[in-house]
């Protein structure tokens, strides 16, 4: 069962709100003016006991005059009080007696007003009036409380009427969203509140369109990328079934191609890990000169065995937190990118450096090789791009490594730059702000 509609549950609560506030408003006007009230009321009160006092009948019975009084005076109590304190007749005698410490100067109580004033013999005539006296409630005063609503309903309508549109807005742009319509978004409101809220909204119907985006590209890309050796592959299995006593050959060429596919497959799904932020990291305590000699070892080998000459150099001597096999990992993608851009080069030659200062640390990693367009710069981390896209996979790799390498570093905290001239050689620098 649906409740009542935002805007008349909001309008009508605002106004009974507004109605309470009014309502709490009169009664205490009404408190206060009883307050500034009571002591012109208390010395009226005086008057009229001195008044009837000095035209007291006193060759009268009190107790008669008492009765009289109660018959034309039925709010006013009267009590004569005896010279010992005693009540020598009283208009109310069903009421409490009277109590004498309210006689005297000095008395305040806004719920009982007295005036006494001597008669003649040595008795006391007492005026009470119990209870606060009731203040009328003029007419006039219903059409100026009538106004107050019917303006405090203008004031309240506006504001509520466009935050219910606004909330209406939105909820069928999110039933819009849960549809699969990612990327459409609304105009901010008005109210800086609501405003926030509808930013949020579009920044993840945006994200949404994005993820999509990405999910659509990886698997167009992936289906492109897996397209040639499986093409290769079936053409090698044609020519096997008609020529089986060739096979040998090619299938030594069927291997490399699953071997391709193999590499292929695995950087995807860790790039994928990476980017998703699925790739866990075991962070230790590493002396960061033993890992840089070790990482740079392992990495000349690999260097020198495509024939390109290395320069190593270390120079720091701190304790990071890091995870080591992964930083190595980025590393490598590094070098297997220089070492691409390098062979074939005359005097093709790869430095490898650390360093390590009060600010930070890094590690570069410099060629000499092809180098870089400058139109090609801001795209070198997109999944898939390659800088020559004249080179096969075979040679020039997926186009995923330098995008998993600036995931994992950003990752542990650095970051991950390139400067690169045409003809002249590449520099990737990690770098690390902190040593903590």
């Amino acid at each position: 069962m649906r409740g009542p509609g935002l805007f008349r549950l909001m309008f009508w609560r605002a106004l009974l709100l507004v109605a309470v506030c009014l309502g709490i408003l009169v009664t205490l006007s009404f408190h206060f003016q009883a307050r500034f009230l009571y002591g012109d009321w208390q010395r009226d009160l005086q008057d009229e006991a001195r008044w009837q006092a000095s035209r007291w009948p006193v060759d009268q019975d009190p107790a008669a005059v008492v009765q009289a009084w109660r018959a034309a005076h039925g709010r006013v109590r009267l009590t004569v009080l005896a010279a010992d304190g005693s009540v020598a007749a009283d208009s109310r005698p069903d009421k409490p007696p009277l109590d004498l410490r309210l006689i005297g100067a000095g008395h305040q109580d806004l719920e009982v007003l007295v005036g006494a004033a001597p008669l003649p013999g040595g008795d006391t005539l007492v005026l009470s009036r119990a209870g606060q006296p009731a203040i009328p409630f003029h007419v006039e005063f219903v059409p100026v409380v009538l106004a107050f609503v019917g303006l405090a309903a203008l004031l309240v309508w506006p504001p509520v009427r466009d935050l219910t549109a606004a909330f209406r807005r939105l909820s069928t742009l999110a039933a819009r969203v849960a549809g699969g319509h990612f990327g459409e978004t609304l105009a901010p409101p008005r109210q800086r509140e609501l405003a926030g809220l509808v930013k949020s909204f579009n920044d993840m119907s945006q994200a949404l369109r994005d993820a999509e985006t990405r999910q659509r590209r990886l698997l167009a890309d992936v289906s492109h990328e897996l397209r040639s050796p499986l093409g290769r592959l079936r053409a090698l299995g044609e020519t096997i079934a008609r020529r089986p006593e060739q096979a040998n050959p090619h299938l030594a060429q069927m291997d490399a191609e699953i071997a391709l596919m193999d590499r292929l497959i695995g950087d995807i799904l860790e790039a994928a890990r990476v980017e998703e932020g699925a790739a866990p990291l075991e962070r230790q305590a590493v002396p960061l000169a033993d890992w840089g000699r070790d990482a740079f070892a392992r990495l000349s080998s690999r260097i020198g065995g495509a024939g390109i000459g290395v320069l190593a150099s270390v120079d720091a001597d701190a304790t990071v937190h890091i995870d080591a096999e992964r930083l190595f990992q980025a590393l490598g993608n590094l070098v297997d990118n220089a070492v691409a851009a390098t062979q074939g080069r005359p005097d093709a030659c790869i430095t490898l450096s650390l360093r390590a200062d009060g600010a930070g640390w890094g590690v570069t990693v410099a060629d000499n090789g092809r180098g870089i367009p400058a139109a090609d710069l801001p795209h070198v981390f997109d999944r898939f791009f390659r800088v020559d896209r004249h080179r096969g996979r075979r040679t020039g790799g997926a186009g995923l490594g330098l995008g998993i390498a600036r995931s994992l570093v950003v990752a542990q905290g650095g970051r991950l730059t390139l400067d690169s001239t045409v003809d002249v050689g590449t520099t990737a620098t990690m770098a690390f702000p902190t040593l903590s």
